[in-house]
């Protein structure tokens, strides 16, 4: 039965508050408290509740709001449970190990940061994942720097840089896909956007690395302990074949030729355990309770390799992936999405960017706005997922006004969110490579060259157009006009 009651359009105070609630929770509660992130984005959900009351919704009309957004996240919900099906079965057939141990034969001792970049940046973009570049082949070559004696914090900093910056553009990453579902737009579309920004920032990078390199190492051995003990042990547990790389073939034939990403990323999933199997001689149930779980060195146990004598570096690298992997990363944009259905759906948002914006905002100060607005978020939001939904949620229709094409708003979500994250101490990545590196990250937050670059370039892209993409008035104007259509929720 419909409900004929009216409510009242909210006002900038209001607004406020329904902000608050979202950034009390997560600062005090997850990371001064250390409190679970979801449960405090579903205690913001509730208060954001509380708020479309005061304003005269029932909770039928706020629950039909947070089904709507909700159905927009389904897409992703379904390519991040792909991602860990991907990341275990290419594990399983050995084709990402592969790239992380003939990418491991890249360092000389001359080129160290620029290795540590090359090779950060193939291990993330191969898993997705920045964490797993920097927590192991990150950690072999911080052991290669101490051995040469060279100054920690710009190693390390390299090192961060090339896992971010492989994270950013891998189709395996969450935050990557997360971006390019929470703007609407194909996920090779927001790849192909980011490059614009990514490869000067790589560049600089590269230079800045290699000069420093070339300045301050005058050469050394390569003999590190855990670089050799990795390598050794991943010769032992699986065979080399150029077979290996058909799943990753799979995987850029169907974006280059525009296939939809899960049937390709399922398709690849089931080469890599058949791969598996016939090249590596694991069992073929393994590698259907992997798809699940993950995978675990003790699979290969089979072929006469104990588990137990395995560095913790490499059972760090191998053992991941699986659907159990992503249930969190879901959990935490079920979540999100169910406060931003609410904020938005009661207009909460909409009067905040009237206040903050406006509609006579110049394209270059939206897009200033919209980058000081993603770094607000990702110092006070704590993870790299709430200034992505945030900005993608926020800044739809002021990007829109400005006939730009919707890949420039979920570049400018990675590059403050993705990027940036790293440079935030208290933040998840922050405390994560605090913890792998024993180092404070405010030492080599510097050296993170590419978290400054990319934010600044967008900036300067929004000012001059360069580098935009843009889309015709009729264009724009029919996307906002679907966006009104869904902020008006039927009951």
């Amino acid at each position: 039965m419909a409900e004929n009651r009216t409510f009242r359009k909210p006002t900038l105070a209001e607004a406020i508050i329904v902000v608050l609630a979202l950034f009390l929770p997560i600062t005090i509660g997850n990371i001064i408290l250390g409190y679970n992130i979801i449960l405090m984005l579903l205690v913001a959900g509730s208060l954001a509740s509380l708020m479309a009351m005061c304003i005269g919704w029932r909770w039928k009309k706020i629950e039909t709001s947070i089904i709507k957004h909700l159905d927009g996240a389904m897409p992703c919900v379904f390519i991040l449970f792909m991602i860990g099906v991907v990341v275990a079965s290419f594990i399983f057939a050995g084709s990402i190990p592969m790239l992380i141990y003939y990418g491991m034969h890249m360092v000389n001792p001359k080129f160290l940061m620029l290795c540590s970049l090359l090779i950060c940046s193939v291990l993330s973009v191969a898993t997705g994942s920045s964490w797993t570049s920097a927590g192991t082949a990150g950690v072999a070559l911080m052991g290669i720097a101490m051995g040469l004696e060279v100054p920690l914090p710009p190693v390390l900093g390299a090192i961060v840089a090339g896992a971010v910056i492989g994270d950013k553009l891998s189709p395996l990453s969450d935050t990557t896909n997360l971006a390019a579902m929470a703007t609407g737009v194909y996920l090779y579309d927001h790849i192909r956007s980011m490059l614009w920004t990514t490869v000067p920032a790589f560049i600089v990078a590269a230079v800045i690395y290699t000069v420093y390199g070339l300045t301050s190492i005058s050469g050394g051995s390569l003999e590190s302990e855990n670089v050799t003990i990795m390598l050794r042990q991943m010769d032992q547990i699986y065979n080399w074949n150029i077979l290996l790389m058909i799943p990753f073939v799979i995987m850029i034939g169907g974006a280059l030729l525009k296939y939809p990403a899960v049937p390709c990323m399922f398709g690849a999933s089931l080469v890599a355990i058949v791969l598996g199997v016939y090249v590596q001689g694991f069992s073929f149930a393994d590698g259907v309770n992997c798809l699940m779980s993950g995978f675990k060195v003790s699979m290969a146990s089979s072929s006469g390799i104990d588990p137990e004598a395995i560095s913790p570096a490499v059972l760090k690298l191998l053992h991941r992936g699986g659907l159990n992997s992503m249930f969190f990363t879901i959990c935490i944009v079920i979540s999100a999405y169910t406060y931003t259905g609410i904020a938005q759906g009661a207009g909460y948002f909409d009067i905040l960017l009237e206040h903050l914006v406006g509609k006579k905002a110049s394209q270059g100060m939206t897009v200033l706005i919209a980058v000081i607005s993603g770094i607000f978020l990702t110092i006070f939001g704590g993870i790299s997922y709430i200034p992505i939904i945030m900005l993608g949620t926020l800044f739809k229709k002021p990007f829109l006004r400005h006939n730009l094409d919707l890949s420039n708003l979920s570049r400018t979500c990675e590059d403050t969110g993705t990027m940036f994250i790293a440079c935030v101490p208290w933040a998840s990545s922050g405390v994560y490579y605090h913890g792998v590196f024993g180092v404070s990250v405010l030492t080599f937050a510097p050296w993170i060259i590419i978290s400054s670059i990319c934010p600044v370039l967008a900036v300067i892209y929004g000012y001059t157009g360069f580098g935009m993409k843009k889309i015709s008035p009729e264009e724009a104007k029919r996307q906002l006009a679907a966006l009104e259509a869904e902020d008006s929720v039927i009951v």
